[in-house]
């Protein structure tokens, strides 16, 4: 039996939201404030494994960088497991780093970068024992026990070996995570509101955007989803259990499957389940009578990938399958049923001119979005825009603070 530390690694003087860009990170604001939610799974499952688990948020906690030092020097966990994401990879190799100098306990980082190059220069800079890499779950109780070498990523006489785990093929398999751990009270999202929890109910994305967009990158374009039982499962825990009043839903695409979607607010509804919620999904995975349940079922609203309002672009580059019309024809219906659609709009793609960018504002002036989420384009290193702006020479800087999504 080890004692186990999980740490949401500081950030002094940022506001990146780890769980965003596919888990690559995103500058969402402090308005944003998200729970580890994959922290909180691990803990679960080396819980369960007879392990004893600490999970250690800083800001949530609010304690300073040193706060967060001094406690691991002292109840000297046997083992540390913390967080690196994309825009904040230089005060998350230092915060390492330090914790290195001052304990003996192997360090592990939860990263979903698997560009080698990024991974190789964090592993160095930190000299973070190994990072976990891709779906390592099953392999956790292993790892810590040094039976296994799957899910790591480690340098060794300065070369990196990286042992990818079998993704997770069944979701229901997941224990709850151990939301007993967190502070939950003070997770918000602007949208929803304060006493927020996140839930991922399903991993991958086939959908083409994955030209640009991270998530198929880091979760595959293969679609794994929970049965809607196992997902009513946990949202009953967090709503009776830890009584939580509003719950954002981190799928890349929520209602892919929208008999199962209608399953899901189907047994939410029949067993009276209260609690509001947020969701993000493509507009060409919806109809009227599933957004008639899902507001039934408590839905508040929903972000849904616009990208641009020049039809062309949207469908080349954009968000191919779905087009102006559908959008107009989903907001006529969401705004009769008092659904808020938060639109997701991208500035830069390649084929974007000025003409398509006065598109843009045209098409918010005339359907009136009743929030937006503006982005540059951020070529995420891994993604077949990337390579292109590589080869093109479209590169302005390799400063990964940058890649953050932020104008």
């Amino acid at each position: 039996i080890m004692l186990i530390y999980f740490i949401n690694t500081p950030q002094d003087n940022l506001s990146i939201t780890r769980d965003m860009a596919g888990g690559l990170g995103f500058d969402a604001s402090s308005e944003t404030f998200l729970p580890p939610l994959e922290l909180a799974s691990y803990a679960a499952i080396l819980r369960d494994a007879g392990h004893k688990v600490k999970i250690i948020d800083p800001i949530a906690s609010e304690l300073t960088t040193n706060d967060v030092l001094s406690l691991c020097v002292e109840r000297k966990p046997d083992y540390i497991i913390t967080t690196f994401s994309l825009p904040s990879f230089i005060s998350d190799a230092s915060f390492v780093k330090i914790l290195k100098s001052l304990i003996s306990a192997p360090i592990y980082v939860k990263t979903s970068i698997m560009f080698v190059p990024i991974l190789k220069k964090f592993l160095f800079d930190s000299q973070a024992d190994a990072c976990l890499v891709g779906e390592p779950e099953f392999e956790l109780d292993k790892i810590v026990n040094g039976k296994t070498k799957n899910g790591l990523a480690y340098l060794k006489n300065g070369k990196i070996y990286i042992h990818m785990p079998t993704p997770v093929e069944k979701l229901d398999q997941l224990p709850l995570p151990a939301r007993d751990l967190l502070n939950n009270k003070v997770y918000k999202y602007p949208l929803l509101g304060s006493n927020t929890t996140i839930i991922q109910t399903s991993r991958g994305c086939p959908y083409p955007c994955g030209y640009y967009c991270p998530y198929p990158l880091v979760q595959g374009k293969t679609w794994r989803p929970m049965s809607p039982d196992r997902v009513y499962q946990e949202l009953e825990d967090i709503v009776k259990k830890h009584k939580i009043d509003h719950v954002l839903f981190r799928d890349a695409t929520f209602t892919l499957d929208q008999k199962r979607a209608a399953e899901i607010m189907q047994k939410i509804i029949a067993e009276k389940l209260k609690f509001s919620w947020w969701c993000e999904t493509r507009l060409n995975c919806l109809n009227k009578d599933l957004l008639k349940l899902m507001k039934k079922a408590g839905c508040q609203g929903m972000n849904v990938g616009v990208e641009t309002g020049d039809d062309e672009v949207m469908k080349r580059q954009g968000k191919p399958g779905v087009n102006l019309q559908m959008l107009k024809d989903i907001k006529e219906i969401t705004d009769k049923l008092g659904l808020k659609l938060h639109f997701l709009l991208l500035i830069g793609l390649p084929e974007e001119t000025r003409k398509t960018i006065y598109s843009t504002f045209e098409m918010i002036r005339c359907l009136k979005p009743y929030s937006l989420g503006v982005t540059v384009m951020t070529p995420y290193p891994g993604t077949k825009l990337y390579d292109d702006a590589v080869r093109n020479g479209w590169i302005e800087t390799l400063d990964w603070s940058r890649y953050s999504g932020d104008i």
